[in-house]
């Protein structure tokens, strides 16, 4: 006890902290405690990441050469697939989605607004008094239906297929896409590839494919819209008039369709991520030259037309002035990106052939033209021979350099190169005159020589080789013309505008143009004017004769073919022959005649019946032709017709 005491006063005015510090041994225990519990969290750590190690690299391992589990693409499970495997079902899956896919598309609010304004302006210009069409350059419309095709088309929706936007997804690119999901390619990719690798298990990587669009059937398909709300963009240009002055003439700003838009919307809706209709996206395409630019140009070419230019070749002479060098101005626009500029120049091709015709035969010396020689039964091509005459060539860039170069002297000197022909075999063979189309014979005379026949020979001579482009008209006056004693045409049996037989220049051409008619009638083109004789003549064909004069009666028909046509005419002394010749539609005629009817004055008529029909059997046309004879002063003289 006195011990215990005696210890207990030996601490009597030490501080509790001395306490402690005097028994150290005391807490010895907690700390040996304490480094045991690091030990097992340090343990339990790297079994926790030895393991998330054993599951990465097993990860890795299980998924070599396969397509990442969970990845999708648009929704399609592509995970463990190979490439070949993820390849496949994609191509299956977008294939069927596009099949069935398609894109409605209508006229945004300012293209409305535009079309209505377009109908205003339309009822606008048809005022009292006109015919009611309206030219805008793009076709006629009516002002009465002006209204309600604006309506129309205001609401119109186009409806395109992903075929007809030759839409497609590069299911390749897609597939590389969902391979390179948790790769690594450096030590920097690890981390990023655990926690992509891990996004995909849970289903966060969903892929999203692109439509891509061939851009020809795009533009293409997209045409319509801009027809129908869009407009060209136009330049300022310069336009040179009859005078040779030159002036501008205004452009205009472009709408059209944005492509570039048009494809991101219409990949969304193909691919399921929005509506199938959608306003058609406009964006608006500026001029590239402008008012005051060109009226640079115009200033230019006024002053280049100011003074003739002289055209020497041998002993000729040629002075070309304004009106004659404006025509052969043209401009281009030049230049890239934002710097483009509008350039006078002279058109080689124009200036060679004015020249040509400025100088007449001077201008194709010794070249000879193409024609076509039917005298074999078939069509062939002959001549188209260049020639020795003036360098026009050479002559088209002298003027390139005075009008608008640095040459100063007015004056070009042709010397002697070869020149083209007026036709080319080039040219001629375009027209594709290729086969016989219709032929008919007439009989006209006993090759006695006589005036008639020699009228009727001159006249086949001034319309051999008569050459009808397509769409156009075959008309006796513009081919044969004036058939009197002006143009040398002899007095022969004809009947005059009383009904009577007379001697008169020209007697006998109306045997001409029954056989023309003729031959058109077989060929089946649609004849425009057609006159019957005053008096019956027995000699031509029944209800199928053609009277002709000067002004009229006269004789006309169309070349309704696609191609041109040539008429040609020859005879031997008693008969003719009129050829018409081009490429063939294979069409069938029928004719028929109706009984003569007797009219109450005593004259008669008759009335012929054409049915022409197409290749296939279909009728093209059913036409009538009525010829009527007032009675007769006396009987027709032989040999004798009429030319009214």
């Amino acid at each position: 006890m006195q011990k215990n005491r005696k210890n207990t006063a030996s601490r009597v005015g030490q501080t509790p902290s001395t306490w402690r510090a005097e028994a150290p041994t005391k807490f010895s225990m907690p700390k040996k405690k304490q480094g045991s519990t690091k030990k097992k969290v340090a343990a339990t750590l790297v079994a926790f990441v030895v393991l998330v190690g054993a599951l990465i690299g097993a990860d890795f391992f299980l998924s070599e050469g396969k397509v990442h589990g969970g990845v999708k693409v648009e929704g399609v499970a592509v995970g463990g697939m190979s490439k070949q495997e993820a390849t496949e079902r994609l191509q299956i899956a977008f294939d069927s989605k596009l099949a069935g896919a398609s894109v409605r598309v209508k006229p945004d609010a300012e293209s409305e607004e535009r079309l209505a304004a377009k109908a205003v302006s339309w009822e606008g210009e048809a005022g009292e008094g006109d015919n009611g069409n309206y030219d805008d350059n793009d076709g006629e419309a009516s002002a009465q239906n002006a209204s309600s095709e604006a309506s129309s088309e205001a609401s119109l929706v186009w409806t395109f297929s992903a075929a007809e936007l030759g839409a497609s997804v590069d299911v390749s690119e897609l597939v590389e896409e969902a391979y390179a999901v948790g790769q690594v390619k450096t030590a920097a990719d690890i981390i990023p590839s655990i926690f992509t690798r891990f996004n995909s298990w849970i289903g966060g990587v969903d892929l999203v494919a692109s439509a891509v669009f061939d851009e020809a059937k795009l533009t293409s398909a997209l045409k319509p819209i801009n027809d129908t709300i869009g407009s060209g963009m136009v330049n300022s240009n310069i336009a040179v008039d009859a005078d040779g002055y030159a002036s501008v003439r205004s452009g205009q700003t472009g709408i059209k369709v944005d492509e570039e838009l048009f494809a991101e919307r219409a990949q969304d809706v193909l691919l399921d991520r929005s509506d199938s209709v959608f306003d058609a996206p406009m964006r608006y395409v500026p001029v590239e030259v402008n008012d005051q630019a060109a009226q640079k140009v115009a200033d230019s070419v006024n002053v280049a037309l100011a003074d003739p230019v002289t055209i020497e070749y041998g002993d000729h002479s040629w002075s070309v002035e304004a009106p004659l060098l404006g025509a052969w101005v043209t401009t281009s626009v030049q230049g890239e990106g934002n710097v483009r500029n509008l350039i006078a120049s002279v058109d080689a091709a124009k200036a060679y052939s004015g020249l040509q015709e400025l100088m007449g035969e001077v201008g194709y010396g010794s070249a000879k033209n193409a024609s076509i020689d039917v005298s074999s039964g078939t069509p062939v091509i002959v001549g188209g021979v260049k020639g020795d005459g003036p360098d026009l060539r050479s002559a088209a860039e002298d003027l390139q350099d005075i009008l608008f170069d640095t040459k100063t002297s007015r004056r070009v000197v042709c010397t002697t190169a070869q020149v083209d022909p007026a036709l080319t075999v080039e040219d001629v063979s375009a027209w594709n005159i290729v086969e016989k189309i219709a032929t008919f014979e007439l009989a006209y005379g006993g090759g006695d020589g006589t005036s008639r026949e020699f009228n009727i020979e001159r006249c086949l001579d001034q319309l051999n080789n008569s050459l009808i482009a397509p769409g156009q008209d075959w008309h006796w006056n513009e081919v044969v013309g004036r058939c009197d004693e002006t143009t040398g045409y002899k007095d022969a049996g004809a009947i005059n505008d009383k009904n009577e037989f007379v001697q008169e220049p020209g007697g006998g051409i109306c045997n001409v143009a029954t056989g023309v008619f003729n031959a058109a009638y077989e060929a089946g083109f649609p004849i425009l004017e057609r006159a019957n004789h005053s008096l019956y003549l027995a000699h031509y064909p029944l209800g199928r004769d053609a009277a002709v004069s000067w002004e009229y009666p006269t004789l006309a028909f169309t070349n309704d073919t696609e191609n041109h046509i040539l008429v040609t005419a020859r005879y031997d002394g008693s008969t003719m022959f009129i050829g018409i010749w081009g490429t063939s539609l294979k069409r069938s005629v029928e004719s028929k005649n109706s009984d003569w009817v007797e009219t109450q004055n005593g004259g008669k008529s008759i009335t012929n019946y054409r049915t022409v029909k197409a290749s296939d059997g279909s009728i093209v046309s059913e036409d009538v032709f009525y010829s009527y004879f007032p009675p007769k002063k006396e009987d027709p003289k032989p040999q004798e017709e009429s030319r009214d």
